[in-house]
C-alpha cells in the first residue's frame, strides 16, 4: 500500500471511515480515522491523549507522547526557535547549504537526488540547530538512518534505538562543555529539563526534524519534474511560494497518520464505539484527499488555497517545525531547479521506489540526468560550522 495508498484510503473515507486495524507494538483494539472532519475533531479532542503506553521506553516520552500540562511545558521551552522570525534568521545558512549541495554534482551530468540532495539538506539543517559538529555529522546521519530503520522492523530493533540514544548522550554532554548558539544549549542554560528529559528532547528533535522533510523534498522534487509548466510559473514568481507549498503539503503528506492517540473513555467517532484504551490512528493523508473538504483532491493546483491542510496535524500538537519546513522547501527547490534548469528524472514516475515505512511516505531515490555546470568560482557555503569532536571534551 505504500507506493499508492490513496485508492485504498478512497475506499476506506467512503465505506469504512473508523476502521479497526492492526498496529505495530499495539496491544488491543486500533481504529484508523480517515474523513478529513473527523480527524481534525479527534486531532483537538481531549479525550483522546498522547501519553498512554504502547511499548514504553526506559526513559520519559518526548513530545509527541505527553498531555498537558507536561507537553505545554516542554514545547515552550523550543518554541522560540521556529517562530517565523527565529527561522528566517536560518534562510543564509540554508541557502548556503543548498548551494553547496548542488555543487557537489552539478559538474557530472547525473546524480541521485535523494541521496545526495533531499536527504542532506534536512540533515544539514538540524545538525545547525542542534550545534553538531562538523566532524560528526556523516557518523549521526548514519545512526539516523538506523533509528528510522528500527523504528519500523518488527520486532523493533533496540539495539539500535540503544546506539541513538547514545549518541545523543555525546552530544549533550558536549554541549555542557562547549556552549554555543544552539537549542541544545540554551536547553541546558535554563535549568528547566531533568538529564532524562533533555536527551529525550534532542532525540525527538533529531527525528521529527528531519525524517519528514526529507519525504517532503523528495515527493516535491518528483511532482515538479512530472509539472515543467507549474515548475515554470513557481520559480517565475507568479504563483505565491507559501500557497504552493500549503498544496503540495496537502497532495502528498509526508507523515500519514499522527502520533497514537488512545480513548480515555469510551466514546464515539463517525458511527464507531471507541472503548476506553482504544489506540485511535488518525490519517493525515487520508483527510487532506478528502473530496468534501477539498475538490479534485487528487490534482495538484498550486492556486489552490489548501488551507487548512492537516500534514502538520492540527490543535497543541501541530507541528513546531512548519515554518522551518517551508524555509528549506523554497530554497532547496528554488537553488536546485535554478542551477539545473533541465533536470530529467531517468526513470518513469511509476517505478519510482516508495519505501517501506507505513507512517512515513517519499521516493527512495530520484536519478535525475542534466547539462554539466562549470563548477561557481568560489565556495557557496563559508566555514561557519563548530568542527569538534563529541568524544573529545
Amino acid at each position: 500500500m505504500t507506493a499508492d495508498p490513496y485508492p485504498g484510503y478512497d475506499w476506506l473515507r467512503e465505506h469504512d471511515p473508523v476502521c479497526p486495524v492492526d498496529g505495530p507494538h499495539v496491544q488491543g483494539r486500533m481504529w484508523l480515522v480517515t474523513r478529513y472532519d473527523d480527524v481534525r475533531a479527534c486531532l483537538a479532542d481531549r479525550r483522546l491523549g498522547s501519553g498512554a503506553p504502547v511499548n514504553p521506553d526506559p526513559h520519559p516520552p518526548g513530545l509527541s507522547n505527553l498531555d498537558e500540562p507536561g507537553h505545554a511545558r516542554l514545547r515552550r521551552l523550543i518554541a522560540a526557535a521556529f517562530t517565523p522570525a527565529a527561522v528566517s534568521r536560518l534562510r543564509d545558512r540554508t541557502a548556503r547549504t543548498c548551494a553547496h549541495a548542488v555543487e557537489s554534482f552539478a559538474g557530472r551530468g547525473h546524480a541521485d537526488l535523494v541521496a545526495e540532495y533531499t536527504r542532506q539538506i534536512p540533515v544539514a539543517v538540524m545538525h545547525d540547530l542542534l550545534g553538531v559538529p562538523e566532524a560528526e555529522r556523516a557518523p549521526a546521519a548514519e545512526v539516523l538512518d538506523m533509528w528510522y530503520r528500527a523504528k519500523f522492523q518488527q520486532p523493533r530493533d533496540e539495539a539500535k534505538l540503544a546506539e541513538l540514544l547514545g549518541y545523543v548522550r555525546k552530544l549533550v554532554a558536549y554541549k555542557r562543555a562547549h556552549p554555543g548558539d544552539d537549542l541544545p544549549t540554551r536547553l541546558i542554560e535554563s535549568g528547566a529539563l531533568t538529564g532524562d528529559e533533555l536527551e529525550v528532547m534532542v532525540m525527538t528533535l533529531i527525528g521529527a526534524g528531519h525524517i519528514t522533510t526529507i519525504q517532503f523534498l523528495g515527493t516535491t522534487v518528483l511532482r515538479l519534474l512530472g509539472h515543467p509548466g507549474r515548475r515554470a510559473a513557481l520559480l517565475g514568481g507568479d504563483i505565491d511560494w507559501s500557497q504552493a507549498i500549503n498544496e503540495l503539503l496537502r497532495l502528498d503528506s509526508p507523515s500519514h497518520v499522527a502520533e497514537y492517540r488512545y480513548a480515555g473513555e469510551d466514546m464515539t467517532i463517525a458511527d464507531a464505539r471507541v472503548g476506553e484504551g482504544d489506540v485511535v490512528l488518525l490519517s493525515l493523508a487520508a483527510a487532506n484527499r478528502d473530496p468534501d473538504r477539498f475538490p479534485d483532491p487528487d490534482a495538484l493546483d498550486l492556486t489552490r488555497d489548501a488551507r487548512p491542510h492537516l500534514a502538520f496535524g492540527h490543535g497543541v500538537h501541530t507541528c513546531l517545525g512548519s515554518h522551518l519546513v517551508k524555509l528549506e522547501t523554497e530554497i532547496a527547490i528554488t537553488t536546485l531547479f535554478d542551477r539545473l534548469p533541465d533536470l530529467t528524472l531517468d526513470i518513469p514516475g511509476d517505478e519510482v521506489d516508495w519505501g517501506y515505512a507505513p507512517t512515513f511516505r517519499g521516493p527512495q531515490a530520484l536519478p535525475v540526468t542534466f547539462t554539466p555546470q562549470e563548477p561557481m568560482t568560489s565556495s557557496p557555503l563559508g566555514d561557519t560550522t563548530d568542527r569538534g569532536n563529541l568524544t573529545k571534551r
